[in-house]
């Protein structure tokens, strides 16, 4: 049990980092992190690769 604790904690370190190295704009990252809260880690990674791929598509 407290292995899946640290395991999940890590993860969500893990994706905040995330959140603040791939959005550009502070309401991105509330975007992010309302996603993660409310939707879920898997959500929240699908709305980062949206935004990774609209970086690329604007570059």
């Amino acid at each position: 049990m407290e292995q899946q604790h640290q395991d999940y904690v890590q993860k969500q370190q893990n994706l905040i980092a995330a959140i603040a190295e791939i959005c550009v704009s502070p309401m991105q990252e509330i975007q992010a992190l309302r996603i993660l809260i409310y939707r879920g880690e898997a959500a929240c990674r699908q709305y980062l690769r949206s935004v990774l791929v609209k970086h690329r598509k604007d570059s």
